[in-house]
C-alpha cells in the first residue's frame, strides 16, 4: 500500500487506543483458523520459509561445491589400462622360406600423476608390464616379458611457482564462498526489514479499519440525532441529508480500510509462509506486538563507523577489489620466463623364454633358458636396466603476449574495483545520515500528530455538545469529526513512518535499504576442470627413451 492510498482513508476512534491492544503468542497454522502473530514469529518464518532467502542459502552450498570442484585440480589421478594386440606383416625377409611375421601383445599400465598444492610442480609414477610372442626368427626370446617402473617430476623455478591457474582459481572460489555467505547475510538483513516494515503496515491498516468503524459509528449517531430533531422540527430536512451523506462516505471509507488490510495481511503472508503449505492463505493474521513508544537518540557517527566498518555489501567490494589483486598477482607472474626442471628415471626388466640357437645365423633352436616374471620384477630395482634424465626447459615469447594483456586488463579492473568502493562509501554515509534524520524527524512529527489528535477531540467535543445545546450545526459537528479523522490518521502514518525508519536506520548499518538497488544477486561462473600435467622427463629429440 503506498502513503498516499493510506492518507486516503479516515475514521474516527483513538489512534493510540488501537494500536495498543494486547495479545497472546503465536500458534500452529490451520486453514481457517487465526494465527496470534509476534514480529519476532513473523521474523522467524520469513528467515525459515522465504522463497528468495531459499535461493541465495542454495547458492551458499553451489559456491561450497564450486570451492570442491576447484580443488580436485590438486588430488591425484589414478589411471590404468589393460589391453592385446595382434599385428601380422607380410613376408619381407631374405630367409629362405621365410613367412609372414605375427606378433602378439597382452600390456598393462597403471599410475598416478598430481598437481601440487604449492609450488607448482607435478609428478607422476607408473608401473606398465608387457608379454610379447612373435614367429619372427630374429627374436632371442619368445614370448618376451617386460616390466618397468617410472617416476617423473616437472618444477616450475619462475612462471607458475607462487600462483598458476588452479590455485588462482581455488583462491577466487573460495573468496567467492565468502562472498555467497555475505550476500546471504545481506538478503537476510534485508529480508528481516521487508517482514517489519510490513508487519507495522498491516498492524496500522488494521488498526485504521478500526478507525473507519468508529468514524462510521459516530457519523451514524450524528444521522440518529438529526432524525430525532428533524421530527420534532428542531432542524430542517437539509441537516439530515448531510449526515446521511457522509454515512454513506464514511461507509465507502471503511470499504475501502478493509480491502487495504487484507492486501497488507496477503502481502506479509506471502512474506513468511511456507510455499509447501498452501492452506496458510486461509489463515488470519492477527499482529499482537506494539510499536515502541519512544526510540533511543540516534548516534550518527557511531551509525556512520558502523557501516562503513560491517556494511556486507562493501565487504563484497573488498572481495572484487582482492580478486583484481590476485589476478594482477597471477599476470604479472606469467610474464616471467617459463623455467622448469625436469627429472625422470626409469627402471626396466626383461625376461621370458630365451630362444638358444646353434649352427649359422639364424640358427637352430636346441633349447630354452627361462627367466620367469618374478626375476623381471626383480630387475626393476637392480639398476640393470636404468633410464634417468635431468634438465631445464625454457620458454619465453617474443613480442605482446596474452599474459601482457590480461595484466593491463587486471590493473583497469582493479582501478574500477577502487572507484566502486570509494563510490559505494559515500553512499554508504549519505543512506545512514539521511535514515538517521528519518528517525528523528519522523519522532517529531508523531509528537506533533499527537499534540493535533488531542486539539481535534477537544473540538469535537465541545462542537458535539454545542450541538447537543442546539447552538451548533451538522455541518459543524460533521466538519470537527472529519479533522478529528484526519488528526488521527495523520498520527497513525507518522507512527508507521517511524516504525520503517527505525527499521531502516538499523539495516542500513548493515546492507543496503530494500529496493534500492544493492540487493542480493548470484554470482560465481563455472569451474574450469584443470587435470594435471603429465611429466615424462627430458630427452634429446630422435633420442627417445628407453
Amino acid at each position: 500500500m503506498t502513503s498516499g492510498r493510506f492518507f486516503r482513508i479516515v475514521g474516527g476512534a483513538s489512534v493510540l487506543g488501537v494500536l495498543m491492544t494486547s495479545g497472546v503468542s503465536a500458534q500452529a497454522p490451520t486453514a481457517g483458523a487465526t494465527i496470534q502473530l509476534t514480529l519476532e514469529d513473523a521474523v522467524k518464518r520469513a528467515v525459515d520459509h522465504n522463497p528468495d532467502l531459499a535461493i541465495v542459502r542454495l547458492e551458499t552450498s553451489a559456491s561450497t561445491a564450486r570451492v570442491a570442484q576447484s580443488k580436485s585440480a590438486f588430488v591425484p589421478v589414478f589411471n590404468t589400462k589393460l589391453g592385446q594386440s595382434s599385428s601380422a606383416t607380410a613376408p619381407s625377409s631374405f630367409l629362405p622360406g621365410a613367412g609372414g611375421i605375427d606378433t602378439k601383445d597382452f600390456f598393462s599400465s597403471t599410475g598416478l600423476q598430481q598437481r601440487l598444492p604449492y609450488g607448482g610442480g607435478t609428478w607422476s609414477a607408473s608401473w606398465d608390464a608387457a608379454r610379447t610372442t612373435t614367429n619372427s626368427p630374429f627374436n632371442a626370446f619368445d614370448p618376451t616379458v617386460q616390466s618397468g617402473i617410472q617416476v617423473a617430476f616437472s618444477q616450475p623455478l619462475f612462471k607458475d611457482r607462487s600462483i598458476d591457474d588452479a590455485r588462482v582459481q581455488y583462491v577466487i572460489t573460495k573468496r567467492d564462498l565468502q562472498g555467497s555467505e555475505l550476500r546471504f547475510r545481506q538478503s537476510v538483513v534485508q529480508t528481516v526489514a521487508v517482514v517489519k516494515q510490513a508487519y507495522w503496515t498491516y498492524k496500522a491498516l488494521t488498526a485504521n479499519v478500526t478507525v473507519q468503524q468508529r468514524s462510521l459509528d459516530l457519523a451514524q449517531d450524528l444521522v440518529r440525532q438529526n432524525q430525532a430533531r428533524v421530527k420534532v422540527g428542531d432542524a430542517p430536512p437539509l441537516d439530515l441529508v448531510q449526515a446521511q451523506a457522509e454515512v454513506a462516505n464514511r461507509r465507502e471509507n471503511l470499504i475501502r480500510a478493509q480491502a487495504a488490510a487484507k492486501d497488507a495481511e496477503d502481502n506479509l503472508r506471502r512474506l513468511i509462509m511456507d510455499p509447501a503449505d498452501p492452506g496458510f492463505w486461509q489463515v488470519h493474521l492477527d499482529a499482537i506486538d506494539q510499536p515502541v513508544g519512544e526510540s533511543a537518540p540516534v548516534d550518527v557517527d557511531r551509525a556512520v563507523a558502523t557501516a562503513l566498518g560491517g556494511r556486507y555489501d562493501l565487504a563484497l567490494a573488498q572481495q572484487q577489489l582482492d580478486n583484481a589483486d590476485t589476478n594482477i598477482r597471477f599476470f604479472n607472474n606469467q610474464k616471467l620466463p617459463d623455467v622448469r626442471l625436469q627429472a625422470s628415471y626409469r627402471g626396466g626388466g626383461f625376461g621370458g623364454t630365451e630362444l638358444v640357437r646353434s649352427g649359422g645365423f639364424p640358427g637352430t633352436v636346441t633349447g630354452t633358458l627361462n627367466t620367469g616374471f618374478g626375476n623381471v620384477l626383480g630387475q626393476l630395482f637392480s639398476q640393470d636396466f636404468p633410464t634417468w634424465s635431468v634438465g631445464v626447459m625454457v620458454s619465453y615469447p617474443l613480442g605482446q603476449s596474452y599474459e601482457e594483456a590480461g595484466l593491463a586488463r587486471a590493473q583497469v579492473q582493479r582501478q574500477q574495483a577502487v572507484h566502486n568502493i570509494e563510490s559505494l562509501k559515500l553512499q554508504v554515509v549519505q543512506s545512514v545520515r539521511q535514515a538517521a534524520r528519518q528517525v528523528q524527524s519522523t519522532a517529531e512529527r508523531v509528537d506533533a500528530a499527537r499534540a493535533s489528535q488531542g486539539l481535534a477531540e477537544q473540538r469535537v467535543e465541545v462542537e458535539t455538545k454545542r450541538f447537543e445545546a442546539g447552538l451548533s450545526t451538522t455541518f459543524l459537528v460533521t466538519q470537527a469529526q472529519r479533522d478529528l479523522v484526519q488528526a488521527q490518521v495523520d498520527l497513525l502514518q507518522a507512527l508507521l513512518d517511524h516504525q520503517s525508519a527505525m527499521i531502516t536506520y538499523e539495516a542500513v548499518q548493515l546492507a543496503a535499504a530494500p529496493g534500492s538497488g544493492g540487493g542480493v544477486g548470484l554470482s560465481n561462473g563455472d569451474v574450469v576442470a584443470l587435470p594435471p600435467a603429465q611429466p615424462q622427463g627430458i630427452f634429446r629429440s630422435g633420442g627417445g627413451q628407453h
